[in-house]
């Protein structure tokens, strides 16, 4: 592993524990057990550049994924098929052993104050758009504005809900633990009954 990874990933892995504005880059470097405490910031320049490396050290990957299972997601589809797309790739990085990802994306998330539009700066995410249209369009049922709201709770409920299935799939890593599949269609189920119950105020 190069040194710029060790960094990268001990970066993940305190800023999904301390929080992003609760970890310094010296605290990085020396989490990494690099006697240089300035290795972080020599190797990612500032901490804004570190997020920026890590949201896109899985992105490529996790995008993969996505794109796949929305290649099967036709016209007729229904919303349930679309969340999945959404949902499942995090929640299989989620399930990998020691992974600290979908923690921070969470953390990430909080500081730029909750607003799932912000995270697409960090680069990447253009599945994830993508599925945001789809799901758009599959919400005539709800007048404009509430549309929006529950697009917007449904990036809030799939990363709280994948970030607390991450958290228990380390958990249980050395014994008996919840089922990530379990845990994966719990969310898609959640999601997918946000996005399609009716509204007390119907779309005129």
């Amino acid at each position: 592993m190069t040194t710029q990874t060790l960094i990268l990933l001990t970066a993940e892995r305190l800023f999904a524990v301390q929080g992003i504005d609760g970890t310094s880059l010296r605290q990085i470097s020396v989490a990494a057990e690099q006697r240089n405490t300035a290795a972080a910031k020599y190797h990612f320049g500032d901490r804004e550049s570190l997020i920026k490396a890590i949201f896109r050290h899985r992105l490529d990957v996790i995008d993969a994924r996505r794109r796949e299972l929305l290649k099967s997601v036709g016209a007729a589809s229904g919303t349930r098929a679309v969340v999945e797309a959404l949902v499942r790739p995090l929640a299989e990085q989620a399930a990998r052993p020691g992974s600290h990802y979908v923690r921070f994306l969470n953390r990430l998330f909080e500081h730029v104050g909750r607003q799932v539009g912000a995270l697409p700066e960090a680069g990447g995410l253009e599945e994830a758009v993508a599925a945001g249209w789809l799901l758009t369009e599959r919400m005539a049922h709800l007048p404009e504005a509430q549309a929006m709201l529950r697009i917007r709770w449904t990036g809030e409920l799939i990363l709280s809900g994948i970030a607390d299935l991450e958290q228990r799939c380390q958990d249980g890593q050395d014994g008996e633990g919840d089922d990530p599949e379990e845990l994966t269609v719990a969310v898609i189920d959640a999601v997918t009954g946000l996005l399609t119950a009716p509204s007390s105020f119907p779309a005129p």
